[in-house]
């Protein structure tokens, strides 16, 4: 059971690594060339989420504070 466990959380901790690194990424390609990325356009999305991407943001930074420890 705790392999699994280790296995499901190392699992998840790459992922949302990997993602929060596109996001970045994207962010600033985006920033630089003032044009949607192949159709993705994640400075649009951030804006049009509006208050609701706080709490992502506010989750996110609570995963990695407990993530520290």
């Amino acid at each position: 059971m705790k392999k699994l466990y280790s296995f499901i959380t190392d699992t998840l901790n790459n992922a949302i690594t990997i993602s929060l690194s596109f996001l970045c990424l994207g962010v600033i390609v985006q920033l630089l060339v003032d044009d949607k990325i192949l159709g993705w356009d994640p400075v649009g999305n951030i804006q049009d989420a509006g208050s609701s991407f706080i709490g992502v943001i506010a989750l996110v930074v609570l995963y990695l504070l407990f993530n520290k420890k």
